[in-house]
């Protein structure tokens, strides 16, 4: 539904969302005006459209066309960013993907939203980047009325306690210089009511890799959730899990994501991973629960357990949708479109194409962990074939379709190039991490797939 409304919203629809229960609507639902031709052409696509009778909530509000750029250069190389490409994807956005030197060339300049993504040491852009004005042009876009959702790596850059950092947000992180004091895992966080909850349940399960814990905040900071409990440790690609000692020294019922609003901007900051989702949940699984408690319920509760992960659809996205949705109102708007992308037809087939060399250095692991691996591959490949060619057949059409259809056939052809460089000469990795890669990688086609079409449908039907 988020998916179809910020498509419906990029094509100049009126659309609303509900924060506040009543008439038959929950929190978080969308009031959208359509057509006839409109409502045939959605419930063709599977959604679910009822009409509304009732008078127009005086609290709903208007959703804004969001114009998106998500740092993707040496700070947050694929498949970092990766993440955050499937869960903007997911939710029916568009976006750039941009690097330190487009950013000091003035890329952010026709944006209304920058997404800083984890995985890049939190010493500032020019530095990780090797550019030279892109730390001034981040602070140009936000003094200009962009706004930024930022995660990990990218939240610490937001903060103050370092020399290079922004201080967007009034807040000092426990852990600054020396941040692999805490650890990997999955962490059960307490959101505060508020906007941030649109759709969500009082608590709610997050990835972990070292993100930053406030404890004090200024007075342009407004608490969003802290850590609760740690739900589980990891050592997914960083051998470093996060141990029930150092939590509850260091973590539990302190600052998880922050509001920052003052004189150096609006952002979302987010210590742990929304973007991850059931995606890391699932690989750390298989490492962690799944082999403590196959023993004790066997391969097919297992399996069963594996099937109930649905990162396509993980909840901690409407996180990232809920922070966006938060902080458009007082962002600037963004620029049209301009141009068209030539989009080669064969992308899709070039990354699957590396994903297929990629799955063939795979090496199950012995015994009944290696059996579940083993079917989990099955049903990869199973999927990767449809779902290359219908991307194949969806990309021209998207790349000449109206409003920011362009971007969305540019974007895919950015991560797949990205993707298939990662994958030129790719380090060592245990199953576990090797099958998130090449599902991740799925996930993405799929996700293109379905927002292209959605895009088609919202754009050209009256």
């Amino acid at each position: 539904m988020a998916a179809a409304a910020n498509r419906l919203a990029a094509a100049g629809r009126e659309v609303w969302r509900c924060p506040e229960p009543g008439d038959g609507l929950e929190a978080g639902d969308y009031l959208v005006e359509l057509t006839p031709k409109l409502v045939d052409a959605l419930r063709g696509a599977g959604l679910a459209v009822e009409s509304w009778t009732a008078a127009p909530r005086s609290e709903a509000f208007r959703v804004k066309h969001a114009r998106i750029a998500v740092l993707a250069g040496k700070a947050s190389a694929y498949p970092y960013y990766g993440y955050y490409a499937l869960a903007l994807t997911r939710l029916g956005y568009a976006f750039a993907a941009v690097d330190g030197t487009a950013i000091a060339a003035g890329a952010l300049g026709a944006e209304n939203i920058a997404v800083l993504p984890g995985g890049f040491s939190n010493w500032g852009l020019d530095a990780k980047e090797e550019s030279a004005g892109a730390d001034i042009a981040f602070r140009r876009f936000l003094h200009q009325g962009g706004a930024a959702v930022a995660s990990c790596g990218g939240a610490y850059y937001l903060s103050r306690g370092r020399p290079a950092w922004l201080g967007v947000a009034d807040a000092r992180p426990v852990f600054t210089q020396e941040y692999l004091r805490t650890g990997v895992g999955v962490t059960t966080c307490r959101l505060a009511p508020g906007p941030l909850r649109l759709g969500l349940p009082p608590t709610l399960e997050l990835p972990y890799y070292h993100g930053p814990v406030y404890d004090e905040l200024g007075p342009d900071c407004t608490p969003l959730a802290e850590f609760r409990d740690l739900y589980g440790h990891g050592r997914l690609f960083i051998d470093n899990p996060l141990s029930e000692a150092r939590f509850a020294k260091h973590m539990q019922g302190r600052i998880a994501a922050l509001r920052a609003s003052g004189p150096r901007g609006e952002a979302v900051l987010f210590s742990p991973h929304p973007e991850m989702g059931d995606l890391l949940r699932k690989y750390m699984a298989i490492e962690s629960y799944v082999p403590r408690y196959l023993p004790v319920r066997g391969e097919l509760v297992m399996r069963e357990t594996l099937d109930s992960f649905l990162p396509a659809e993980s909840r901690s996205f409407l996180m990232v949708l809920n922070a966006i949705d938060n902080l458009l109102p007082r962002a600037r708007d963004g620029a049209a479109q301009i141009g068209a992308s030539d989009v080669p037809p064969t992308t899709p087939i070039e990354l699957a194409a590396a994903w297929r060399r990629r799955r063939a250095s795979l090496k199950p692991s012995e015994g009944p962990i290696g059996s579940l691996e083993r079917r989990l591959v099955a049903g990869f490949e199973q999927r990767l074939a449809p779902a290359e060619r219908r991307l194949a057949e969806l990309l021209p059409r998207v790349a000449d379709a109206p409003a920011d259809g362009p971007r969305i056939a540019s974007s895919f052809a950015a991560i797949a190039g990205h993707a298939c460089a990662a994958w030129s000469d790719p380090p060592e990795r245990r199953p576990a991490e090797l099958l998130l890669e090449l599902e991740l990688a799925l996930l993405l086609i799929e996700a293109w797939a379905r927002l292209a079409e959605l895009h088609v449908v919202a754009s050209r039907h009256d």
